[in-house]
C-alpha cells in the first residue's frame, strides 16, 4: 500500500492547503501570518534584547563628566544592538520584507521630518516644564553650568547619542514592525477600512510602550508613555515613515535631559519636586498631565500639518502593502 505523500497531507485534492495549515501559513505571500511572526519578533526582542542586557561594560575608569557619559553609552549600547538585531531579523527572514517598509527610507524628506519630530517632542516637554515651575510643582534650583564651557558640547553630543541608541531600535520595532504588521494583518480583511487597521495598529503600539516603561519606571510613566504613544503612532501611519516618530521621541527625552527632568552630566538646569515617580527622575503627577497636554497639542499640530500640506489625513497606503525582498506571484493576502 503507498504511504501518503507530505504534499497529499498537506494539501487537499485542489492543491489547496489544507484548513489548518492556512492559519497559519500565507501561501500568496509565501510566509507566516502576521499574529505568528508578531509572536516570533516579540520573542527574537526578549532573548536579544535580553541578552545584550546582560553584557554592560564599562569602557573608561575615573569618574569624569566625559567618562560617566562614554560607559553610560557603553553599558547600554548592547542592549540597543540585541533589540535592532531582533527587528532585523524578523524583518528580513520572517517577513520576508525590506527594512525600507518598515519606515526606514532616508532620503531628503526624511531628515525633515525628524527635524519636525524633534522641535515637537522638545516642545512638548518645555511646555511641560515651564507650566510646572509657573504652577508651582516644579521648582527651579538653578543653572548647572560645567566646570569647563569647551566641554559641554561634548557631554552634549554624548546624551544625544545615549538618547538615540535607545530611541531608534525602540521606534523601529514598535512603530516600523508592529504597527505595520498589524495594520497589514488587518488590511486584507474586506470588513477592516484600512483607517480602522491602523488604528489598531497604533493602540497596540501603545500597549507595548505602557508594559516595557511601566516595567522599569513604574505605572505612571508608562501611562505617559503609552499616550505620548499615541502621537508617535499617528505620525507614523500619517507619513510612512520613522523619521517623525524618531524626531518627537529624541525631541522628548533630549529635552528633558537639557532641562534637568531627566539628570545627566550634560543637564543646563537642576529642576526637582518634592513628589518624584522614581528618584533618578524629578517627574511629578502633574508632569505627567502637562505631558498629556502638550501631546494633544502635538496631535493636533499633526494633523493640521497634514491637512494643509497633503490635503487630507490618510494612512499611508505602503504601510498595508509589504515590498518583499523577493518577488512573489499574485497579489498580496491578508498577512
Amino acid at each position: 500500500m503507498r504511504k501518503p505523500s507530505i504534499r497529499s497531507a498537506l494539501r487537499g485534492e485542489d492543491q489547496r492547503l489544507r484548513l489548518p495549515f492556512r492559519l497559519a501559513w500565507n501561501e500568496t505571500d509565501r510566509r507566516l501570518r502576521a499574529p505568528i511572526r508578531i509572536a516570533i519578533a516579540f520573542a527574537l526582542f526578549v532573548v536579544l534584547a535580553g541578552a545584550g542586557n546582560q553584557f554592560r561594560p564599562t569602557l573608561l575608569a575615573g569618574d569624569g563628566a566625559l567618562v560617566q557619559v562614554v560607559n553610560m553609552i557603553g553599558r547600554h549600547l548592547p542592549n540597543a544592538i540585541g533589540l535592532s538585531l531582533a527587528v532585523i531579523l524578523a524583518a528580513l527572514l520572517i517577513d520576508r520584507r525590506r527594512l525600507a517598509d518598515l519606515g526606514l527610507s532616508v532620503d531628503r524628506g526624511w531628515w525633515r521630518g525628524l527635524i519636525g519630530g524633534t522641535a515637537l517632542g522638545g516642545g512638548i516637554t518645555l511646555l511641560a516644564v515651564g507650566g510646572g515651575i509657573a504652577f508651582g510643582y516644579y521648582e527651579f534650583a538653578g543653572v548647572a553650568t560645567p566646570r569647563d564651557p569647551l566641554v559641554w558640547p561634548l557631554l552634549a553630543v554624548g546624551g544625544a547619542v545615549f538618547q538615540l541608541i535607545f530611541v531608534v531600535p525602540e521606534e523601529l520595532f514598535v512603530r516600523g514592525y508592529l504597527i505595520t504588521n498589524v495594520t497589514e494583518g488587518l488590511d486584507g480583511v474586506p470588513s477592516v477600512p484600512r483607517w480602522l487597521a491602523a488604528g489598531v495598529g497604533v493602540l497596540a503600539a501603545s500597549g507595548v510602550f505602557y508594559l516595557t516603561h511601566a516595567a522599569a519606571k513604574g505605572p505612571t510613566v508608562g501611562l505617559m508613555m503609552g499616550s505620548l504613544s499615541i502621537l508617535l503612532g499617528l505620525g507614523y501611519v500619517l507619513s510612512g515613515d520613522l523619521s517623525v516618530p524618531v524626531g518627537i521621541h529624541f525631541g522628548f527625552n533630549f529635552a528633558g535631559v537639557l532641562v534637568g527632568t531627566n539628570p545627566q552630566p550634560a543637564s543646563l538646569l537642576r529642576t526637582t519636586s518634592s513628589t518624584t515617580v522614581r528618584e533618578s527622575l524629578a517627574l511629578p503627577i502633574e508632569a505627567v498631565a502637562g505631558r498629556l497636554v502638550g501631546a494633544l497639542l502635538g496631535i493636533a499640530i499633526l494633523v493640521a500639518w497634514y491637512l494643509l500640506v497633503v490635503g487630507r489625513l490618510r494612512v499611508v497606503a505602503d504601510i498595508a502593502r509589504p515590498t518583499f525582498r523577493r518577488a512573489v506571484t499574485g497579489e498580496t493576502g491578508d498577512g
